[in-house]
């Protein structure tokens, strides 16, 4: 290995090894601030999980009170009054009957929890042949092994080769990209569930344990949202099939599509439901899963005992973060604003893809919101993987004071996430979408001077993008 590799002085291993990153300094509502005083607008929440902005008093309080109480038990040795009235809490707002909570630290062990949960219901009862987990093509659970293993994420999936159990995959609810021309959301939403459904059936129904899906893709589609009616077609097929549903909410749960949860958008239970990010909005790592009634009665009567967490599951001090996040968003009404800044910034960015045509298919809900980077509109090209349009955009808002997220999977599509703080104000949300411009207008001449290389890679001739 060369010794010329310009390793910095820090000894905190970065993402990117040879990279300078900003160092933060405070947070403040949906503005961080970094040592150099500079100001960026928060237009992700980190990764989707700062959900009630930064710096919030409340937290700091309940966490500083709970550490003075007690921080830390072991969940076979005592329960906690914060870890109840939590899980009281969060099957209370719960749709039907998920009924019971069991916490975690991250979204991938949420994932994790749920392979162990769905494998032993029905090994419990009485079927222990049914150990597969089905995805789909487009999606993510999770950066640990059963995790990353149900999950179609091709830029995270090739590291790790033969370590990945060889579960098997779904095409995904991506309208942009794979409805027919002239097909109606109806018809688009039951072809894309019976593709599932031969999914399921090429791998026998009866070795399929459960199917995993998020009700809107996040970092894997950049907010692929499905049509009308998938979710509830999908549920009768794992019904019909005898197969476990699990509805990956760790990004859309506790408030960012404008409700509770997402799935309940057509009224889907899922029998697992993953939760995790806004949970603690940042403040704690908490994650959990909620289970139906059903399964935890088959765990019951079987074996007795649940599968096994982690050293950290249900800590008190964590319970504690996630109730005062819980009290602060039910005491703000966060739900209402989430609703009535969603439809602000839906319109901003609609208006803006009418003027910037390498912005295409502008999709989500509440103050969860994507977009695909093409060469133009009409042609839906994509920009060739070596361009990184989500990360020049990503830098260009940097540049501007805005964070943003990049998502999508090259080729197939390379997009962009905005999800700011659930508390964004009317004004911030006016200064996010015009910093958003003035990036889309440096976007404008990336791609311009891209357009000649797609065309010379492509042996075609392209739009000239924006």
């Amino acid at each position: 290995m060369s010794k010329e590799f310009p390793i910095s002085d820090s000894a905190l291993l970065k993402q990117i090894i040879d990279k300078k990153y900003p160092v933060v300094d405070y947070g403040e509502g949906v503005f961080l601030y970094d040592t150099e005083g500079r100001q960026y607008l928060d237009g992700s929440s980190g990764a989707m999980a700062a959900n009630i902005g930064h710096g919030v008093d409340e937290i700091a309080a309940a966490v500083s009170g709970q550490c003075r109480r007690v921080a830390f038990t072991y969940r076979t040795q005592f329960t906690s009054q914060p870890a109840e009235e939590l899980a009281r809490r969060l099957t209370d707002i719960a749709p039907g009957d998920l009924d019971k909570a069991f916490f975690v630290n991250s979204g991938s062990e949420a994932s994790e929890f749920a392979i162990r949960t769905a494998v032993s219901y029905w090994r419990d009862s009485g079927l222990p042949g049914k150990v597969k987990i089905l995805g789909r093509t487009i999606s993510y659970h999770g950066m640990t092994m059963g995790a990353l293993s149900m999950s179609g994420h091709a830029a995270r999936r090739p590291d790790y080769g033969s370590l990945l159990h060889s579960f098997s995959f779904a095409p995904p609810a991506y309208a942009y990209r794979l409805a027919l021309p002239g097909e109606s959301e109806e018809a688009y939403a039951e072809r894309a569930a019976k593709a599932f459904e031969e999914a399921i059936k090429a791998e026998d129904a009866g070795t399929v344990a459960a199917v995993i899906v998020e009700p809107i893709v996040g970092a894997a589609g950049g907010v692929l949202t499905p049509p009308a009616g998938y979710f509830s077609r999908l549920r009768e097929i794992c019904d019909r099939l005898d197969v476990l549903l699990i509805i990956d909410e760790v990004i859309t749960g506790i408030g960012r599509t404008g409700d509770w949860f997402a799935s309940s958008y057509e009224n889907v239970i899922p029998d697992l439901l993953l939760i995790g990010k806004g949970m603690s909005a940042g403040y704690s790592p908490v994650a959990g899963v909620l289970m139906r009634r059903h399964v935890v009665e088959a765990l019951g009567e079987g074996s007795g005992v649940a599968p096994f967490g982690h050293t950290f599951s249900g800590n008190p001090l964590g319970a504690a973060t996630c109730l005062a996040v819980l009290d602060f968003m039910e005491r703000g009404d966060v739900l209402a604003n989430v609703r009535q800044r969603g439809k602000q910034l839906e319109e901003g960015l609609r208006s803006l893809a009418t003027r910037y045509q390498c912005m295409a298919d502008v999709r989500g809900r509440g103050l969860l919101w994507g977009f695909e980077f093409v060469m133009d509109q009409e042609s839906k090209e994509a920009p060739d993987p070596v361009l990184a349009a989500a990360t020049t955009f990503v830098q260009e808002c940097l540049a501007q004071g805005l964070i943003v997220y990049p998502a999508g999977i090259a080729p197939l599509n390379n997009a962009a996430i905005l999800a700011p703080p659930l508390v964004i104000t009317e004004e911030e949300t006016r200064i996010l979408l015009a910093k958003l411009e003035e990036a889309l207008r440096a976007m404008e001449r990336h791609v311009q001077r891209w357009a000649p290389v797609a065309e010379n890679r492509s042996g075609s001739r392209v739009g000239t993008g924006c």
